[in-house]
């Protein structure tokens, strides 16, 4: 089968990164809104059913309170977004940070999360 044409020789690198994050114990598994865990995680296949009962026992192995941020820790992780791009000379794109969830859409942000 031939191969599709590009400019470039560095198509198999991502333009963008999207990066989600759930703050800790916020989503458990057996959610109404859907889960996956290492046996169910393989793109395109089901997700876990919801399940009051599962997610009563994740509860139980919660180690500490479901972690929400607070206004001065909202303002504190997009402080240190764009800190991050600007030092980095990454171009941010857009994020929100919310109670529970932080969105980043970067260039080359993920770059970070991996080391």
């Amino acid at each position: 089968m031939p191969q599709p044409h590009f400019e470039s020789e560095n198509y198999r690198i991502p333009l963008a990164y999207l990066i989600t994050f759930r703050g800790y114990g916020t989503w458990l598994h057996g959610d109404p809104g859907g889960s996956v865990d290492r046996f169910h995680n393989v793109y395109g296949k089901p997700r876990l059913p919801p399940s009051r009962q599962r997610m009563q026992y994740e509860q139980t192995l919660l180690e500490m309170r479901p972690v929400k941020l607070n206004s001065r820790q909202r303002t504190a992780v997009e402080k240190g977004i764009r800190d991050t791009c600007k030092i980095r000379k990454w171009q941010l794109w857009a994020f929100n940070i919310r109670t529970i969830t932080f969105i980043a859409w970067s260039q080359r942000i993920v770059e970070r999360c991996r080391s």
